[in-house]
């Protein structure tokens, strides 16, 4: 190798070198897209908005958060895979939009390949409702009632393949109801098909409803989650009526395959102060969320278990799993 290549490749050694660190200072340095993968104003909406007013702060940069909603989650999600990887779109994401909704329907990414979980930042947190004016006051009438009018009682999801609609599904195929499940594009539209008695029930979170439960205008019947709620404390878990599984999803962060660790490493730090934020955390549990900070790796690998699990719970609640 010629003395002069040699020196030129030194020299563009230490251009590199000097430019790494200001590199890494200087993301971002423009604000970042935050596609939000479901409706205004519901439980994921609400999060993510307060969530990235103190995300802000930590980056010095606006996220613009822009609502992206259908499909069980995933239509957010693609627009989120098929961007350049560059750390300027970001998005949130339900657990199965990549664990359990690309095994029953094609999809345009591969969850495991075109995405990063940067962090997951909440558990979503579930009940089965019904109106305010329903005969049913708890969930033993209602599932006696469902009993005695086979094929009369209709469910609302805010999508299939949402664990929404499946731990539902397998409620009933536990207890042996005959009941119709009714999709719908997103918790706040199922919200609505409930108040307007176009369904009988929904399996929903609670924050998009809190309002509607304080009102008297929705019924909690069962949690579906771990716990019991603060804002209905009286009402049971699943686990409480005897069932050995309950209703476990995430909101995570994430962004496009190939975006720098710099970028994830300074967007998970961010988030994660959201996490923590007192003034964020409170204005979370007035409306009954609780923010969770995992690291993305750690999230990541509780995907894949969660998918491999579902995986082969599908078939058995009638749902065919694509080839």
């Amino acid at each position: 190798m010629g003395k002069k290549m040699l020196t030129a490749l030194m020299a563009m050694a230490l251009m590199l070198a000097v430019a790494a660190p200001a590199m890494a200072g200087a993301y971002p340095s423009k604000p970042v897209k935050f596609i939000i993968n479901f409706s205004a104003g519901g439980t994921t909406d609400t999060a993510a908005r307060l969530m990235s007013s103190k995300a802000n702060e930590v980056l010095q940069q606006a996220l613009i958060c822009m609502n992206k909603p259908g499909a069980g989650g995933t239509l957010g999600v693609s627009e989120v895979a098929r961007t350049k990887g560059n750390g300027y779109t970001i998005g949130t994401c339900n657990m199965p939009a990549v664990a359990v909704i690309p095994l029953i329907r094609p999809v345009p990414y591969k969850p495991f390949k075109d995405l990063v979980q940067v962090c997951a930042v909440m558990p979503y947190e579930y009940a089965l409702m019904v109106r305010g004016d329903a005969p049913w006051k708890t969930w033993d009438e209602f599932v006696a009632y469902v009993k005695k009018n086979p094929g009369k009682v209709t469910y609302g999801s805010p999508g299939t393949g949402t664990t929404n609609h499946l731990v539902t599904a397998r409620i009933g195929k536990e207890l042996g109801l005959d009941w119709k499940h009714v999709p719908f594009q997103g918790g706040v539209k199922e919200t609505a098909a409930l108040l307007g008695g176009h369904v009988d029930m929904i399996n929903n979170t609670t924050a998009s409803v809190a309002s509607s439960i304080k009102a008297g205008k929705i019924r909690v019947l069962l949690v579906t989650s771990e716990d019991r709620f603060a804002m209905v404390p009286d009402v049971p878990t699943m686990k409480e009526k005897g069932f050995k599984f309950s209703q476990i999803s995430y909101m995570s962060i994430i962004a496009p395959a190939g975006t720098p660790q710099v970028a994830l490493d300074k967007l998970s730090a961010a988030f994660k102060a959201a996490c923590a934020d007192k003034g964020v955390v409170k204005a979370c549990n007035k409306l009954d969320l609780h923010p969770k900070f995992i690291p993305g790796k750690q999230y990541q690998a509780l995907l894949e278990k969660l998918s491999a699990e579902w995986g082969a719970l599908l078939p058995e609640l009638g749902v065919k799993v694509k080839k």
